[in-house]
């Protein structure tokens, strides 16, 4: 199994990411960790060529899920995947999620990379904003991958999807 699940802040990547990893006992990997090091001082952004490494490592790898914000970077794992997950959540449930997980860390009930801060709300909600501005162009972009893109407007419909391919 090699997946790219991509989609907005909020959408739900990390956690389908998750859940079929535990499923299927393939790793998964957030493709944040691999352009960010976590460190207990806070994040450091790894080298272009330590970057480029650690994900060449995951991709040449057998099995493995891979998920992230449709950024420019880590496209690589689109040519070597067996699908690419989008999902295309509506702008409302991500915004409430966004925010609902910044109240969650917020108040110590959900772990997280950065520290939830009012200036990081901010920037998640920004980045919902940026994805729906770049939405088209994100899915005209991804339509060139023919049939190995999937477009999902739910978690649970591209879990079904998968669940029929890696049964």
């Amino acid at each position: 199994m090699k997946l790219d699940i991509i989609g907005s802040v909020a959408s739900g990547k990390t956690t389908l990411a998750r859940s079929l990893s535990e499923t299927y006992h393939v790793p998964f990997y957030q493709k944040d960790n691999i352009v960010w090091e976590r460190t207990l001082n806070g994040d450091i952004k790894r080298e272009d060529k330590a970057r480029d490494q650690l994900f060449q490592g995951i991709i040449n790898s057998e099995d493995w899920i891979v998920e992230g914000s449709p950024r420019k970077l880590l496209r690589e794992s689109f040519e070597k995947c067996d699908y690419i997950i989008l999902l295309d959540i509506p702008l409302h449930k991500r915004l409430s999620r966004a925010i609902g997980r910044w109240i969650r860390q917020r108040t110590g009930k959900e772990k997280y990379n950065s520290r939830p801060t009012f200036r990081f709300l901010w920037y998640n909600i920004k980045w919902v904003f940026e994805y729906e501005k770049d939405r088209k162009e994100i899915i005209e972009y991804l339509s060139k991958y023919g049939a190995k893109y999937k477009r999902f407007t739910t978690s649970e419909s591209a879990k079904m999807f998968i669940s029929k391919l890696f049964q």
